[in-house]
């Protein structure tokens, strides 16, 4: 009787990659060692996928996510007191947790799509999304306490530190004095930070945040949203390249930077302070490039106020915020003219430099002093 022929074991046609358990809800920072070594060392090999999601390119999977909303700038200067989901409320309406979610969950397929999400997941650290459950009126005890969390997990997890961009958060008085010393401390070790927006904070916490915040430094910080309150944070960013108020008139900000000295401010953004704070400003002789006027308060769009700009000499551009029909042409007229102005004084420093550098020179002797053979 002939010996049946063996049945060859099938193989799978793509490679089989090791799955890692979901961590619960409420340990969204704690990996295990295999998760912090697959994260944390880039020799080790990552095995291409020939099919699936995760063989499509990075530049495709970028344009994918671009469709889950994100967090804006639109959304902070709402001047509310924390960004959560809507969508329950109308159909239309943005969910914001969205893109966590699916960020977290791809995250967690496998070793290799960890690789590539995790960064993406941790490209921003957020603490002003209260969850769908959070009952009204009480979200300020949801954010105190995930300031406090996710800070000392953030802090405890330092292969996750080089993926940190952009810090959102909102202040809150509940447990700050456990929350805001953890927070001080987690923006001064992440290496690559350089956004940093708060949405809110309190009248009661000014006093809190110059005693937490001052004598810290924080040089990778380029842009800030900050509310008028929350100037004392402003003083700890010395690079700082733009800055846009969130909240009051922004003369608390426009203190903090003269008080930096603000050797890079190149954007400047809906402060509406005095002139007499904005010609301190101009004591310390920014590289402002460009500004935002609030064109909702009348008062920032008179000829005084927009006039204080034209000292600024390195100033190119006037952004005018204003409201769909409102009137703003004789605005323009005099925006123009504050450029116009900007202009004409860097053209007279060019030239008083350029008089400067040849009232010094002396006609150069055309002859050699090589008397060698020369070919």
């Amino acid at each position: 009787m002939p010996p049946k022929p063996r049945k060859r074991a099938r193989r799978s046609p793509t490679p089989i990659y090791e799955s890692e358990s979901e961590p619960e809800a409420d340990s969204d920072l704690e990996f295990g060692l295999d998760d912090e070594s697959a994260t944390r060392s880039p020799l080790l090999p990552i095995i291409p996928a020939p099919r699936g999601f995760l063989a499509l390119p990075p530049e495709l999977i970028s344009q994918i996510l671009s469709y889950f909303p994100e967090i804006g700038i639109e959304h902070i200067l709402t001047g509310s007191y924390h960004m959560g989901s809507w969508s329950d409320s109308r159909p239309e309406d943005l969910d914001l947790l969205v893109r966590f979610s699916v960020l977290r969950a791809l995250s967690q397929l496998s070793r290799l799509s960890r690789l590539r999400f995790l960064p993406l997941l941790w490209e921003r650290f957020q603490v002003c999304l209260p969850p769908k459950s959070d009952p009204g009126g009480q979200w300020f005890l949801y954010i105190g306490q995930a300031m406090e969390t996710k800070c000392k997990g953030l802090l405890d997890s330092n292969h996750l530190w080089p993926y940190v961009k952009t810090v959102t958060v909102s202040i809150t008085r509940h447990k700050s004095s456990e929350a805001m010393p953890l927070f001080v401390e987690l923006l001064g070790v992440l290496p690559n930070l350089h956004t940093l927006e708060v949405l809110h904070t309190r009248f009661m916490m000014v006093a809190s945040l110059k005693k937490y915040f001052e004598g810290n430094i924080f040089p990778s910080i380029q842009r800030v949203v900050l509310p008028t309150r929350a100037h004392d944070i402003l003083r700890c960013c010395p690079r700082v390249r733009e800055v846009t108020c969130s909240g009051e008139d922004g003369g608390g900000l426009v203190g903090a930077l003269v008080h930096t000295r603000c050797p890079k401010l190149e954007i400047l953004r809906r402060v509406t302070a005095k002139s007499v704070l904005k010609k301190r400003l101009n004591k310390a002789s920014p590289p402002l490039r460009c500004v935002r006027i609030d064109g909702r308060l009348r008062e920032n769009l008179t000829e005084s106020a927009i006039s204080v700009f034209s000292t600024f000499p390195s100033l190119r551009i006037i952004e005018i915020e204003a409201a769909e029909g409102d009137e703003v042409d004789s605005v323009v007229k005099l925006a123009s003219n504050a450029l116009r102005k900007c202009a004409e004084q860097t053209k007279a420093t060019k030239s008083w430099n350029l008089r400067g550098s040849t009232r010094n020179t002396r006609p150069a002797s055309t002859g050699s002093t090589n008397t060698g053979p020369r070919l």
